[in-house]
């Protein structure tokens, strides 16, 4: 069970590739790197003996040669055959005397070279060839009268190779069975101590104290006690910084609660004055209390329009907090988004033939989305409205369509459009794009409102927008046909 819940320990980097086991590893490693450096030993000291084997030869054949020439200096020409015979007999070696064109003249090998091989040997004047005795190093000397003394030196086998590689063998054997043992003791005690820390980690995961658990102790004083240390330490922080965040979470949960009563009161002590101005504005707009002068009617509908401003402010005001608290619910349904649209354009028409705009919807399928259709209103008529607050001349245009995904609400319009340094902000709560003189009357609360409606249900807003050409918002929501699948699987 134990193996089961906590992996065994593996090692990292090229291994942990492998999958292999930290236990058995090691000693392998060491195994593995032992053979390969006593077999490079050997080479290089089997090598080495070679090549001193092969200079002995070369040493010994320039010196019978420099020797020999010295001696046969002085030597007749008829007794030269003798004194080159006991030459060879004396030193094992075997000599030859040969004029220009290679050709012997005094013999005493197994078999002399091609006069064209001597021809080169005399030029090379020392080297190594393979003659009947086998692989030899040769030597000239030159003789009075231009014959050329060769004196062929065969290359030993080489000696104490066998008993080298004997005893590097056994040498080898003995310090990799050392030294992978040390290695499986070192590799077990390090894999149970990982085993170690990796259970109490597992078990601390399964703690349900606050905040982290208990640390884990120390056994070691090694790398993975160094490790133990730093993972305390991390804990401890970790546990410091989760309760630091409880600590303001309930703070901001406290001052959300307030807030929200705070907001409720406020907007119900304003809603009451509120609405008994607007009430006896209308009384009297409507002449009831007698009939009013123009300038009167003017003033009284100045004090109308004013409170209908001011109510619509405190609603954005109240939305804006219920969205951010969380409070805010929905009721998600079917909902004709073209019957919407159209709804709002006709309300807006007045608005917008008194700035002299054409506000108008295009024809185009009915399409359905899953959304709260109270909201759906709020958001169309934000952006619309948005539309026609900010575009002087022209047209506003809005079109109902669906794609893959979503059923779409965009409104196009001829207005200034938007800087791409200011796109952003048109999104963002109380604030407006443009210059200062040219901004209109309002919290800049509307679009923020209608974006953080739809990403509430699952949709979004997109804009694309010109300078001098006017803009375009898409209102995205999911469709209910899709949402309506979901539901019956």
């Amino acid at each position: 069970m134990a193996t089961s819940e906590h992996p065994r320990p593996r090692l990292i980097g090229w291994s942990g590739a492998l999958g292999l086991p930290l236990v058995p590893l090691a000693p392998l490693v060491v195994l593995v790197v032992a053979t390969a450096v006593a077999a490079a030993i050997g080479l290089l000291g089997t090598d080495y003996l070679a090549r001193a084997s092969r200079d002995d030869a070369a040493s010994r054949a320039h010196l019978l040669a420099e020797t020999l020439g010295v001696r046969l200096a002085f030597t007749p020409v008829a007794d030269r055959h003798a004194a080159v015979a006991l030459a060879a007999r004396r030193t094992a070696a075997e000599v030859l005397v040969a004029d220009v064109q290679g050709r012997p003249k005094v013999d005493a090998t197994l078999g002399p070279p091609a006069p064209a091989a001597l021809v080169t040997f005399a030029q090379k004047t020392h080297g190594e060839a393979t003659t009947r005795m086998g692989v030899v190093r040769f030597a000239t000397h030159t003789l009075e009268g231009g014959d050329v003394l060769y004196v062929f030196v065969r290359v030993p086998p080489v000696e104490g190779a066998p008993a080298l590689l004997s005893a590097l063998l056994a040498l080898t054997t003995l310090l990799v069975a050392v030294a992978a043992i040390v290695a499986f003791a070192v590799a077990r005690d390090a894999e149970k101590d990982i085993v170690y820390v990796s259970q109490r980690v597992h078990a601390m995961a399964k703690v349900r104290s606050e905040p982290a658990g208990e640390p884990v102790p120390l056994r070691t004083m090694d790398e993975v006690g160094a490790l133990t240390s730093a993972f305390n330490d991390l804990v401890a922080r970790f546990a410091a910084a989760e309760a630091a965040y409880h600590r303001d979470l309930r703070r901001a949960a406290s001052a959300d609660r307030e807030r929200a009563q705070f907001l409720a009161a406020v907007s119900h002590e304003l809603r009451t004055p509120l609405n008994a101005v607007l009430g006896f504005a209308d009384v009297l707009i409507k002449g009831v209390d007698g009939p009013l002068t123009e300038s009167q009617r003017e003033e009284v509908q100045q004090i109308r329009d004013s409170g209908s401003h001011l109510n619509d402010l405190i609603e954005d005001i109240l939305d804006l907090s219920a969205i951010e608290s969380g409070q805010l619910k929905l009721h998600l349904t079917r909902v004709d988004l073209r019957a919407v649209a159209q709804d709002v354009v006709r309300e807006l028409s007045v608005v917008a033939a008194t700035a002299s705009l054409d506000l108008r919807i295009e024809d185009g399928p009915t399409v359905f989305v899953w959304a709260d259709k109270r909201r759906v209103r709020q958001i169309v008529s934000n952006v619309i409205g948005n539309a026609v607050k900010f575009t002087q001349v022209g047209e506003v245009v809005v079109r109902v369509f669906a794609n893959a995904s979503f059923g779409a609400a965009s409104v196009r319009d001829t207005g200034p459009g938007i800087r791409e340094s200011e796109r952003q902000i048109v999104f963002e709560e109380y604030r407006q794009a443009g210059p200062e003189h040219t901004r209109h009357r309002g919290t800049g609360l509307g679009l923020a409102i209608a974006r953080r409606l739809a990403t509430t249900q699952g949709g979004a807003i997109e804009l694309e927008t010109e300078v001098g050409r006017g803009s375009t918002f898409t209102v995205l929501l999911p469709l209910a046909h899709q949402r309506e699948a979901r539901d019956s699987e």
